[in-house]
């Protein structure tokens, strides 16, 4: 328990900032409609705007996503990083 207690500020430092850069992402990069295809006799494409609930609830699971990205990637890189100062 060591390894968790000696780098605990460094965890929630990026579970923070993977939020936050999660959400400077979705906001920039996801859109607000969505592309609904439909096949019969002819491939139809549509379009439909999500609705304000809908897009927070994409932005929130990707920024959510993102930022469990980074703490499994601080996690790792500090657990090497540990093995190797412990050897």
């Amino acid at each position: 328990m060591g390894f968790f207690r000696d780098n605990e500020k460094v965890f929630v430092k990026s579970l923070i900032y993977g939020f936050i850069g999660g959400l400077y992402y979705s906001i920039l990069f996801i859109p607000r409609t969505e592309e609904i295809i439909t096949q019969g006799d002819w491939t139809k494409f549509s379009y439909q705007e999500l609705t304000v609930f809908e897009y927070i609830i994409k932005v929130l699971q990707t920024s959510i996503i993102v930022s469990i990205g980074t703490f499994a990637v601080a996690l790792i890189y500090l657990y090497y990083k540990w093995i190797k100062s412990s050897n």
